[in-house]
């Protein structure tokens, strides 16, 4: 409670001095960010079907400053889903123009984006944020996670950045989306916030090794800890570019990233689903005849990637691999990791799959091998690309409806708030080759068609259009 008046403290100060101003000023040098997208997903084979529309606004106003403060306030609008499933059509992505029934699913939502006062110190490269605002970091995905808290960021040393910041009550959207979909009768808090104290401290560092910039590193170092929850949550990065000309160049990279589980972890919230998520574990997600499902207290994810570019000519290659119990290392099932592929780490949309901390890295004895690469050609406004990656490992990868129910297929569990669907050991191969259109650097239109064979057989195709203001 003590940190929430502070907040609200710090909060209400803010908005003081802006009143206190002059608020044509203030909305004169106001500035718009955000992004809007409209796409159709279309899912088949063996182990997907459905088909259906999703369209997302997130904007965010920003004052001009005045004495340093400026407020920012915003909006998230979605409505419709990025991943069908066996059943779904897009007979119901349209309602009424007099607003939006948000309970049609849990991705359907209008709420405030964000909130919060930010303020800037002319004696020191220093920020500080106090309200309703995106994480930002690593571990999360900035354009859905949010808490309410304070961030600081200082860049008073040249070539790094330092960030702290903790909240009080703050909520994951790949969390979010798996307490949504749980059938927990009477649960009627799914969407209810987390009240373990969160906090996140890290450095950014980017540095020219030589006075012609040919040699160029960059790491970056984040700890996250979360009060009867997260004992450690780990990320490092550490990358080398070398620059022969403009666009071209050669780059390695490497990332780890690691996680302990409190050892009388619990999430502090009105959710059923999520107050009783490390109680109901085992019976929740195990299969009858099956291993038990048991919690994975220590993960960990590396990342190893060659890059390169001439000109109109990209290229990367990797490999992503796992040790500890588990791999849910992260909050977000991608956070900070860069791989390649455009299915393998999202056919659910949520942290079940990928390195989510309820995802499927989240049960002991589970690891993933991931080798992939990516290649993109430049033709004018064009860019043509195609991802590669091969899947292995005991991944516990979830699988859809439309491949939960096969006579004779050797399932491993059950996924985290989806009794329905299956989990499997599974190895594949993903091939997904795109067409992006870009209209200056704020609009693009894409389509791709990503295929998997192998232990698991499905396609996508999806067709989007964005804008970024």
């Amino acid at each position: 409670m003590k940190k929430i008046s502070i907040t609200i403290f710090g909060l209400g100060l803010g908005l003081s001095v802006l009143q206190g101003s002059s608020l044509k000023e203030a909305l004169e040098n106001a500035d718009i960010k955000g992004f809007a997208f409209g796409r159709y997903t279309m899912m088949g084979g063996n182990d997907g079907a459905g088909q259906r529309y999703q369209f997302r606004t997130k904007v965010d106003l920003i004052s001009g400053e005045i004495n340093g403060y400026s407020l920012t306030g915003g909006i998230f609008f979605s409505q419709g889903s990025g991943t069908p499933d066996s059943g779904n059509n897009t007979d119901n992505d349209i309602q009424g123009s007099r607003g939006v029934r948000t309970d049609m699913s849990g991705s359907d939502v209008f709420n405030i984006n964000n909130l919060y006062i930010n303020k800037k110190f002319s004696i020191t490269k220093t920020s500080v944020q106090l309200g309703q605002m995106d994480i930002v970091s690593p571990f999360t995905d900035k354009s859905v996670d949010r808490g309410i808290g304070a961030f600081v960021q200082n860049s008073d040393i040249k070539g790094l950045k330092f960030s702290l910041s903790g909240y009080d009550t703050w909520m994951t959207d790949d969390i979010y989306v798996a307490a949504q979909a749980s059938k927990i009768k009477n649960d009627s808090k799914k969407g209810a916030g987390i009240g373990n104290n969160l906090f996140i401290a890290g450095v950014d560092g980017n540095y020219d090794l030589d006075e012609g910039s040919l040699h160029h590193l960059n790491f970056k170092l984040y700890d996250l800890w979360a009060h009867h929850l997260i004992d450690y949550m780990i990320f490092g990065e550490l990358g080398y570019k070398y620059t022969f000309a403009e666009h071209v160049y050669v780059k390695f990279m490497g990332q780890i990233a690691a996680s302990g589980v409190n050892k009388v972890a619990g999430f502090q919230s009105k959710s059923l689903y999520l107050s009783g998520y490390f109680d109901n574990k085992v019976s929740a997600e195990s299969l009858p005849s099956k291993p038990a499902q048991e919690l994975a207290n220590n993960r960990g994810l590396y990342n190893l990637q060659a890059s390169m570019e001439i000109h109109k000519f990209y290229l990367e290659v990797g490999f992503a691999g796992s040790f500890g119990d588990g791999y849910g290392a992260l909050l977000d099932n991608v956070g900070g990791f860069n791989t390649a592929g455009k299915v393998w780490n999202g056919s659910q949309g949520h942290g079940a799959d990928g390195f989510g901390f309820l995802g499927s890295g989240a049960t002991k004895n589970t690891s993933i091998n991931a080798l992939y690469a990516q290649m993109d050609y430049k033709i004018g406004s064009f860019i043509l690309s195609i991802d590669g990656a091969w899947i292995s490992g005991k991944n516990n990868y979830p699988l859809l409806s439309s491949g939960s129910h096969t006579l004779g297929r050797d399932y491993r569990g059950k996924v985290a708030g989806y009794p329905d669907k299956r989990t499997m050991d599974a190895s594949f191969v993903e091939i997904t080759p795109s067409i992006a259109y870009k209209v200056g650097k704020k609009i693009t239109a894409q389509i791709y068609y990503g295929s998997v064979f192998g232990d698991i057989s499905l396609n996508r195709t999806r067709l989007q259009i964005t804008y970024n203001f």
